[in-house]
């Protein structure tokens, strides 16, 4: 029903409500504008691991957030390490 809904929304308005160029995008778009899925559907999806992480936070209380993607990753960690990737940079 939701995909159905998406198509009919698509052709009507004629561009897409959830724009991307994979999963992963089209996942966070849709957690961004209506929430994360509810903790019974994201413990019974098959492909829940590939897009979500569970994590415990300081009361010990465990819970789901969108994993980061790849690049974002990368930037996450030259940011952080930018006295590191400066020097390599210049060392070059």
């Amino acid at each position: 029903m939701w995909s159905l809904g998406c198509v009919i929304a698509e052709l009507f308005l004629g561009w897409p409500l959830y724009p991307g160029s994979s999963e992963y995008d089209q996942i966070r778009y849709i957690s961004q504008t209506q929430g994360l899925p509810s903790e019974y559907m994201l413990n019974a999806a098959t492909k829940t691991k590939r897009f979500f992480v569970r994590e415990v936070c300081e009361t010990h209380y465990p819970f789901w957030r969108l994993k980061v993607s790849c690049i974002i990753s990368i930037i996450l960690f030259a940011v952080t390490n930018i006295d590191r990737v400066l020097f390599s940079l210049i060392s070059c």
